[in-house]
């Protein structure tokens, strides 16, 4: 059966490369037709050479993508790999090619022609290329659905990810995936599995029926046969991962670097730790706080003078919140509140009485929330991030909740994912706002937080849980 899928994935990237040559060649056919009839601006003056040159140059351009498209990883198998990572290898692999055909341009004092023309092409080849990739892993996934071409997995171990693991695989047919059985020391009666044996047994059972990958999930008492296992895969050629029993007590995605030629295992993937990225995301927030105080100005004015007017006290309440790296800082917010109540610690409830009424309906509408802006402007928090809290509840929430701590990985934010997800206020479980927080921080980008931003408009200030 390995041997069979293997030839299988073998036959399938050999569909794949005629069909990215035609794809290919289809794109510099689709751009030439552009420029000739759209722009009337012709590539080649005609004659005889040029007309071979024209012949030639799709051919050559479709062989260079081809190996672009081997050098990015696109012919593997992306059975179980979301099709995002398979579109960004179709990406870096047409502006391999577009970098590569500049410089042969500039080289052959074609700039300017040339380069229009390869603009053309790879945004064709490109989209091409997507949409026929999606359409053919719908396809796959439909046919391995249906029982064709399924992988075998055994696993060698019982621990405390094995669970989940099944749960995924049962729950995901489409991927193809089938556990032909389990080792052990013992049989485990709560599992719905062949059970193939002992550990000693495992060798016997490789020689006789190779699996496609073992999946190695030592309990913490069976620990003292990983090496012995690890010999046995490489022995017989079996490709094997290895899933700890530490890694059910963490919910990211585990990231493997190098210390000076030492393997390091990351368990968390912070993006924002690197400084690109830092220095995007602060630029974003400059740029978005600066033009929201100016287009809300007008609002907040207005608020200002009607807290002033309908209540004594100081219109901007400001209380000490803890942000990056557990660093205490002053947060702005609109007073809501009598002041006579501003020093109470305790968390906000619905219809709070110790709010004015001009306080609830700010807070209704998060207008509260706005002076935040500056914080933003001054580098203490940013648009979009975990929620800060009182430092007396910080010291509270991580006696009881084991990872709260790791919240404060990144900068706070005035909305977050946890927040436009209806996961606002005292009344919703910190736990799973938590996980909300660890989400975003593990899995930040720009596009992320542009549509937490866009959530808060649309959801999250008018969430029924605001306070």
């Amino acid at each position: 059966m390995r041997l069979l899928i293997k030839q299988y994935q073998n036959k399938l990237n050999a569909v794949h490369i005629v069909v990215d040559v035609a794809i290919s060649l289809a794109s510099s056919a689709f751009s030439y037709f552009i420029m000739y009839y759209a722009f009337r601006t012709d590539v080649f003056e005609l004659d005889s050479r040029n007309v071979r040159m024209m012949i030639m140059l799709p051919v050559m351009i479709a062989a260079l993508q081809v190996l672009c498209n081997r050098a990015c990883d696109l012919y593997r198998s992306y059975r179980s790999t979301a099709f995002v990572k398979e579109a960004v290898n179709i990406l870096k692999s047409g502006l391999a090619v577009f970098v590569i055909l500049i410089f042969a341009a500039i080289a052959f004092s074609r700039l300017y022609q040339f380069q229009v023309a390869l603009m053309f092409y790879f945004f064709i080849e490109g989209f091409l290329s997507a949409v026929y990739r999606f359409f053919l892993r719908r396809f796959l996934r439909y046919m391995r659905k249906k029982g064709y071409n399924k992988k075998y997995i055994v696993l060698l171990g019982i621990n405390n990810c094995t669970d989940n693991f099944i749960g995924k695989i049962n729950s995901s047919p489409d991927l193809g995936y089938e556990i032909s059985g389990y080792f052990d020391n013992a049989p485990h009666s709560q599992l719905a599995l062949p059970y193939l044996g002992n550990f000693k047994k495992v060798s016997r059972y490789l020689s006789g029926s190779l699996p496609d990958e073992a999946l190695i999930m030592l309990s913490d008492r069976s620990q003292p046969y990983m090496d012995h296992l690890i010999a046995i895969c490489e022995r017989w050629g079996v490709k094997f991962s290895i899933i700890p029993n530490m890694f059910s007590s963490f919910s990211s995605r585990i990231y493997i670097s190098s210390f000076d030629g030492i393997p390091v295992m990351s368990m968390r993937r912070v993006p924002l730790d690197r400084t690109l990225n830092k220095f995007i995301k602060r630029t974003l927030d400059i740029v978005v706080s600066l033009l929201m105080l100016i287009i809300l100005s007008p609002l907040m004015l207005v608020t200002a003078l009607i807290i002033k007017v309908t209540s004594p006290g100081k219109v901007i309440f400001r209380q000490e919140r803890v942000g990056l790296g557990q660093r205490p800082f002053t947060m702005y917010k609109f007073r809501s509140m009598r002041v006579e109540t501003e020093s109470d610690i305790s968390g906000t409830e619905k219809n709070d009485p110790r709010c004015t009424g001009f306080g609830k309906f700010i807070r209704k509408f998060s207008i509260d929330e706005l002076p935040q802006l500056f914080n933003v402007l001054k580098g203490d928090m940013s648009l979009v991030g975990p929620r800060p809290e009182i430092p007396y509840y910080v010291k509270e929430y991580r006696k009881s909740i084991p990872l709260y701590m790791v919240k404060h990985y990144v900068k706070p934010g005035i909305t977050g994912w946890a927040q436009v997800n209806d996961l606002r206020g005292n009344d919703t479980s910190i736990e799973e706002r938590i996980k909300y927080d660890i989400y975003y921080i593990e899995h930040w980008s720009v596009l992320f937080d542009i549509k937490i931003l866009f959530r808060t408009l649309t959801k999250g200030i008018f969430s029924k849980n605001a306070r």
